[in-house]
């Protein structure tokens, strides 16, 4: 018990730290992705990073303020997560999902602060919308104005 204790008192090396992020990654496959991130206006609260398969359509996080880094290869993406995922107990909150299209081919990953939940909505023409929202929060859906017919 004191030695789980202090374990977790004690931050792990920089290559144990590492070593988490890498695994939390380990689904996300080699290659270059159309990358967005989103934070939340309080840096502890969550962040999405929504990384879009080459040669797919793309899409879009639905959320002000989101910065779009451009094509990253995928060791430029766990660079950027770094700032987001400073320790192994960061780590331990990531959360990577793939998105899939109606057809199951993965047009996307997400890779998210697990308190934060996202929800694709596809347009016909393939690109998709990506809603964000803390755990607790109403999920915005589109689709007008206040009536019971939104959008799942």
């Amino acid at each position: 018990m004191l030695l789980a204790t202090l374990l977790t008192l004690v931050p792990l090396g920089a290559g144990a730290q590492s070593d988490r992020l890498d695994g939390v990654l380990a689904s996300l496959p080699e290659g270059a992705f159309a990358t967005q991130v989103w934070h939340f206006d309080q840096a502890s609260r969550g962040f999405v990073y929504l990384l879009g398969v080459t040669g797919r359509p793309r899409g879009t996080v639905y959320q002000p303020a989101v910065r779009d880094l451009g094509v990253l290869e995928r060791a430029d993406v766990v660079r950027a997560l770094r700032p987001d995922v400073p320790d192994a107990r960061a780590a331990a909150n990531v959360v990577v999902d793939p998105i899939r299209n109606s057809a199951g081919d993965v047009v996307a990953y997400v890779v998210r602060h697990r308190d934060v939940l996202v929800s694709p909505a596809f347009a016909r023409d393939g690109r998709y919308t990506l809603y964000v929202r803390l755990g607790g929060e109403p999920m915005e859906m589109g689709g007008g104005g206040g009536g019971g017919a939104g959008g799942m």
